[in-house]
C-alpha cells in the first residue's frame, strides 16, 4: 500500500493525531549476527530475528507463551522472504552480520489467528526529554557531546520501531524549562513546553552513571495517564532499551488492531423452489457473494430440495439477517440459531 494511502487511513481513524503519525520503515526486516554461514547457525539467527520482529508488532504480555506465536517462531524460516550476509568482517572469524526480511503478508495472516493485537507501521512520534547524570553532574542530553548515548538511543528506538523526537532546546526553551522541571513529580510545566512539538506521548528519562553501569528512570505521559518504570544498574544499551520497551508496551496496547474474535460454523441449507440449472447457479453465486460465507458446496438433490453445505464466519443471527435482507431466500422453518439444518425457499423473480 502506498505511503499516502496509509497516512490517509491513519488520519481518518485518528484525525486529531495526523500531525504526529509517521510510517516507520523496515518493520519486518532485521539485522542479526549469525555465528557462521552454516545451516544450524543460519536457522538460529533467523529465529532470533523473528523474535525481534514479533516484539515490535505484537501487543500484549507473555507473547511467546501463546500457541500461535510459538508455531510461528518454530517455523520462522518458512516466513523468510530473503536474507543476505554482510561482506564486512566481525570480531569473530566465522560470524557474519545477516539481514533477514520476512514476508509481511504471510506472517500477519498467521498471527491474526492468535489472540494478540498487531501494531502496523503507522506510529506516533514520542518526544524524549532526557537528563544524563555523571560524576554527580546533571545535564540535558546533547548529541554533540554525548555520541555514545546518541548511538544507543537511535539503536534502541530502531529496534522497537518507536519514532522519537528530541527537543531543540533553543534559548527560549532553556529559559522556561529546567532539569528540575523534567525530573519533577509535577508535570504541568513540562507538558506545557512540550505542546509546541504537537505530540501526544512524552517520555521523560534520567540516566545515571554508577561506576561501570547505568541506572535509569522513565516517566511516560500518554492518554492523560502517567506511568513510571526503571531499570537496575546495567549496560547503557540495556538501560535505554528498557525505556523504549516500556513506551512500546503502553503505546502498542492503545494503537494495535485487535484480532478478530469471530466464531466459525457451518450449516446444511435445503433450498426448495429451484427448478432450472440457471436458478441453481443463481443461488450458488448469491451465497458465495455474501461476505460472511467462506465456502459453499452443493451436495445433493433430495425430495425436491437442493442441499448445500455452507461454512461461514461470524454470528448466525447476523447471517440469517443477511439472508432476510437479500430477497433471494426465505426461511421456511423456524429453526434455532444453533440448528445445523435449515430450510429455505428460493424466491423466483
Amino acid at each position: 500500500m502506498k505511503v499516502w494511502i496509509k497516512v490517509l487511513l491513519a488520519c481518518l481513524m485518528m484525525a486529531h493525531q495526523c500531525l504526529y503519525a509517521v510510517e516507520v520503515d523496515r518493520l519486518y526486516e532485521v539485522e542479526i549476527i549469525a555465528e557462521s554461514e552454516r545451516e544450524p547457525d543460519r536457522i538460529s539467527a533467523i529465529k532470533q530475528a523473528m523474535r525481534r520482529v514479533l516484539m515490535r508488532i505484537l501487543a500484549g504480555n507473555n507473547v511467546f507463551q501463546d500457541r500461535t506465536v510459538k508455531n510461528v517462531l518454530a517455523n520462522a524460516t518458512s516466513y523468510v522472504k530473503e536474507y543476505q550476509y554482510s561482506l564486512a568482517e566481525t570480531k569473530h572469524k566465522e560470524a557474519r552480520l545477516m539481514r533477514v526480511l520476512f514476508d509481511e503478508e504471510k506472517l500477519v495472516t498467521a498471527l491474526r489467528t492468535g489472540r494478540y493485537g498487531l501494531w502496523n507501521e503507522i506510529r506516533p512520534t514520542t518526544l524524549v526529554w532526557l537528563v544524563v547524570e555523571q560524576d554527580g553532574v546533571k545535564r540535558f542530553f546533547d548529541s554533540d557531546t554525548m555520541p555514545e548515548i546518541e548511538w544507543v538511543l537511535k539503536k534502541s528506538s530502531e529496534q522497537k520501531k518507536i519514532p522519537v523526537l528530541f527537543p531543540i532546546q533553543d534559548l527560549a526553551e532553556k529559559r522556561v524549562l529546567s532539569i528540575a522541571d523534567v525530573l519533577s513529580a509535577y508535570s504541568e510545566h513540562l507538558l506545557e513546553v512540550s505542546v509546541r512539538y504537537e505530540v501526544v506521548s512524552t517520555l521523560a528519562g534520567k540516566l545515571v552513571k554508577k561506576g561501570e553501569c547505568w541506572e535509569a528512570e522513565w516517566t511516560l505521559y500518554f492518554d492523560e495517564k502517567i506511568e513510571q518504570w526503571g531499570s537496575p544498574c546495567s549496560s547503557i544499551s540495556q538501560a535505554v532499551l528498557i525505556g523504549f520497551q516500556g513506551v512500546y508496551e503502553r503505546l502498542s496496547k492503545y494503537y494495535a488492531a485487535k484480532p478478530e474474535k469471530k466464531e466459525v460454523g457451518s450449516i446444511v441449507m435445503k433450498v426448495e423452489g429451484i427448478r432450472r440449472g440457471i436458478e441453481l447457479m443463481q443461488v450458488t453465486d448469491y451465497l458465495n457473494a455474501l461476505p460472511m460465507i467462506k465456502t459453499v458446496t452443493w451436495e445433493a438433490a433430495e425430495e425436491g430440495r437442493n442441499v448445500y453445505r455452507v461454512f461461514y464466519r461470524g454470528s448466525r443471527e447476523v447471517l440469517d439477517g443477511q439472508f432476510a435482507a437479500g430477497d433471494v431466500l426465505r426461511l421456511e422453518n423456524a429453526a434455532k440459531n444453533d440448528a445445523e439444518e435449515v430450510r429455505y425457499r428460493f424466491l423466483r423473480k
